[in-house]
Protein backbone atom coordinates (compact mmCIF):
# COMPACT_ATOMS: atom_id res chain seq x y z
CA UNK A 1 0.00 0.00 0.00
CA UNK A 2 1.33 3.43 -0.95
CA UNK A 3 2.09 5.92 1.78
CA UNK A 4 -0.53 8.63 1.90
CA UNK A 5 0.90 12.14 2.14
CA UNK A 6 -0.61 14.75 4.40
CA UNK A 7 -2.46 17.72 2.95
CA UNK A 8 -0.59 19.83 5.48
CA UNK A 9 2.83 18.76 4.18
CA UNK A 10 3.56 21.97 2.20
CA UNK A 11 2.47 24.17 5.12
CA UNK A 12 4.60 22.23 7.58
CA UNK A 13 7.61 22.42 5.24
CA UNK A 14 7.11 26.18 4.78
CA UNK A 15 6.94 26.78 8.52
CA UNK A 16 10.21 24.94 9.09
CA UNK A 17 12.09 27.26 6.69
CA UNK A 18 13.83 30.29 8.20
CA UNK A 19 11.72 33.43 8.02
CA UNK A 20 12.75 36.35 5.86
CA UNK A 21 12.53 39.63 7.70
CA UNK A 22 11.03 42.84 6.41
CA UNK A 23 12.94 46.11 6.93
CA UNK A 24 10.57 47.03 9.79
CA UNK A 25 11.44 43.80 11.59
CA UNK A 26 15.19 44.24 11.26
CA UNK A 27 15.37 47.69 12.87
CA UNK A 28 17.88 47.83 15.69
CA UNK A 29 16.79 48.24 19.29
CA UNK A 30 18.04 51.56 20.74
CA UNK A 31 21.18 51.25 22.87
CA UNK A 32 20.50 50.50 26.50
CA UNK A 33 17.11 48.92 25.86
CA UNK A 34 16.74 45.17 25.94
CA UNK A 35 13.62 43.62 24.47
CA UNK A 36 12.74 40.39 26.19
CA UNK A 37 10.01 38.09 25.07
CA UNK A 38 9.16 34.53 25.83
CA UNK A 39 7.29 32.12 23.68
CA UNK A 40 7.65 31.48 20.00
CA UNK A 41 8.95 34.90 18.93
CA UNK A 42 11.91 35.82 21.12
CA UNK A 43 12.96 39.43 20.78
CA UNK A 44 9.55 40.49 19.44
CA UNK A 45 6.98 42.75 21.10
CA UNK A 46 3.26 42.03 20.67
CA UNK A 47 1.08 44.99 19.83
CA UNK A 48 -2.53 44.33 18.97
CA UNK A 49 -6.19 44.93 19.67
CA UNK A 50 -9.47 43.06 19.56
CA UNK A 51 -12.31 44.21 17.34
CA UNK A 52 -15.84 43.01 16.72
CA UNK A 53 -15.71 41.10 13.42
CA UNK A 54 -18.67 43.16 12.17
CA UNK A 55 -16.90 46.47 12.92
CA UNK A 56 -16.61 48.38 9.60
CA UNK A 57 -13.04 49.42 10.43
CA UNK A 58 -11.96 45.83 11.04
CA UNK A 59 -13.65 44.70 7.85
CA UNK A 60 -12.02 47.50 5.84
CA UNK A 61 -8.64 46.52 7.29
CA UNK A 62 -9.08 42.88 6.23
CA UNK A 63 -10.17 43.93 2.73
CA UNK A 64 -7.23 46.33 2.42
CA UNK A 65 -4.80 43.59 3.46
CA UNK A 66 -6.27 41.19 0.92
CA UNK A 67 -6.37 43.67 -1.96
CA UNK A 68 -2.85 44.98 -1.38
CA UNK A 69 -1.51 41.49 -0.61
CA UNK A 70 0.25 42.82 2.48
CA UNK A 71 0.34 41.24 5.90
CA UNK A 72 -1.60 42.62 8.82
CA UNK A 73 1.72 43.15 10.59
CA UNK A 74 3.07 45.23 7.72
CA UNK A 75 -0.08 47.36 7.51
CA UNK A 76 -0.13 47.91 11.28
CA UNK A 77 3.54 48.91 11.30
CA UNK A 78 2.85 51.51 8.60
CA UNK A 79 -0.24 52.82 10.40
CA UNK A 80 1.58 53.15 13.72
CA UNK A 81 4.51 54.95 12.07
CA UNK A 82 2.10 57.43 10.49
CA UNK A 83 0.27 57.92 13.80
CA UNK A 84 3.54 58.63 15.61
CA UNK A 85 4.53 61.10 12.88
CA UNK A 86 1.12 62.78 12.97
CA UNK A 87 1.39 63.56 16.66
CA UNK A 88 5.13 64.21 16.48
CA UNK A 89 5.54 61.75 19.34
CA UNK A 90 9.33 61.73 19.11
CA UNK A 91 9.47 65.47 19.85
CA UNK A 92 6.79 65.36 22.54
CA UNK A 93 8.51 62.58 24.45
CA UNK A 94 12.03 63.96 24.11
CA UNK A 95 13.38 61.39 21.67
CA UNK A 96 14.31 63.83 18.91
Amino acid sequence: MAKRSSLLGPAIAASSRPETKTPAETEAVPAGKVVQSGGKRPGKYHLGAYFDPADPTAEAFRVLAARTRRSHQDLLAEAIAELVAKYEANKQFGQA
